[in-house]
């Protein structure tokens, strides 16, 4: 029988998940390797602590790993709380009487005596092993009324004196929600650097005539600018010549000029 990776144990943080996960690592608390089976789900209570590894791409040549964590409990809907998600089980119902989807199991037993309502608590990290990077969870149950009983690691010699090396244990929550940077979100770049050198004039964009060709054409810039620095000052805007005009604009103006007079 499987025991739990630890008892009599509430994990106030992620510091302790870490203790925790060490002690794991340097063979000193036990990993559960395989799902738990009826008798040992049977034995969940308050204080119990259990680490797993998630079952890798290549679990099938390895063996080694879980698909899933199973306990046969009915939860409600997660709730997050730091790096921590915290799960209340539900109050029993006809529907626990019936088989579990997720087990081969029953619920019934685990409903025969009243007791009071569990919380699980759960945490995932990525950790570099001799086997490349794994996903490993904690798995803690409790419950309010003996939350204040429960020891912590401090109580644990064993725990208190191991040295967790930093960045070992990377939070698999935080790298879920991180999103890639936008390279423009917080960039301002000079005027002179938006557009093409030399071809820029009181903010506007446009290649000056060719002489050869005689073509205008707008260059329109790679991004939009973005921000506001390093603008040119309004007052020297307004004192500089406007743009030149392109050919055929000029010559229609004139014309519409003669016609009017």
């Amino acid at each position: 029988m499987q025991r739990p990776t630890c008892t009599g144990l509430r994990i106030r943080s992620t510091s302790d998940a870490h203790i925790i996960f060490h002690a794991v690592s340097q063979k000193k608390l036990p990993m559960i390797l395989r799902r738990l089976d009826t008798e040992e789900r049977r034995a969940i209570s308050s204080g119990c602590v259990y680490v797993w590894e998630e079952r890798g791409p290549h679990a099938e040549a390895t063996g080694l790993g879980i698909e899933r964590w199973t306990d046969s409990i009915r939860w409600g809907p997660s709730r997050v709380r730091d790096e921590f998600l915290f799960y209340h089980e539900k109050e029993p119902t006809a529907a626990d009487l019936e088989v579990n989807s997720d087990s081969d199991t029953t619920v019934q037993s685990r409903q025969g005596c009243r007791r009071e309502i569990l919380i699980k608590q759960t945490y995932s990290v990525f950790v570099d092993t001799v086997r490349g990077r794994r996903k490993w969870h904690l798995i803690a149950y409790f419950t309010q009324d003996t939350l204040d009983y429960l020891g912590i690691v401090d109580d644990f010699p064993a725990l208190s004196s191991l040295e967790v090396p930093s960045g070992v244990y990377k939070s698999a929550r935080s790298s879920k929600t991180r999103r890639e940077p936008d390279p423009y979100e917080h960039f301002v770049a000079p005027v002179n650097q938006c557009y093409p050198p030399n071809k820029i004039q009181a903010g506007l964009y446009f290649e000056t005539f060719s002489a050869a060709e005689d073509k205008y054409r707008s260059v329109p810039p790679s991004r939009p600018y973005a921000g506001t620095k390093n603008l040119a000052p309004l007052a020297y805007l307004q004192n500089i010549p406007p743009p030149r005009r392109h050919p055929i604009d000029e010559k229609a103006l004139m014309s519409l000029t003669a016609g009017l007079r």
